[in-house]
């Protein structure tokens, strides 16, 4: 470790030190999060998709307060025109 950080430790209260601690433990633990690996190798498409429904996650698409835009909303789309 170097002297610098040696220095500023010495600084800190018991407590800051404990948050240091903490902080330096959730970026080691991080390093497993930034590497996903898919789980879904091996399990059948029409599997997942069933899984999927009826986990209920999207559910909240089909909900009436969800639906406030109609057709009406907003602008017609003025395309370029080629030159």
């Amino acid at each position: 470790m170097s002297n610098r950080v040696d220095q500023l430790l010495r600084e800190m209260t018991p407590r800051e030190r404990a948050e240091v601690e903490a902080f330096a433990a959730f970026v080691i633990a991080r390093r497993n999060l930034m590497e996903p690996q898919v789980l879904t190798e091996g399990i059948p498409l029409d599997e997942l998709m069933e899984l999927v429904t009826r986990s209920g996650g999207f559910d909240w698409l089909e909900a009436d307060e969800e639906d406030i835009y109609s057709v009406h909303d907003g602008e017609a789309v003025q395309w370029p025109t080629a030159q």
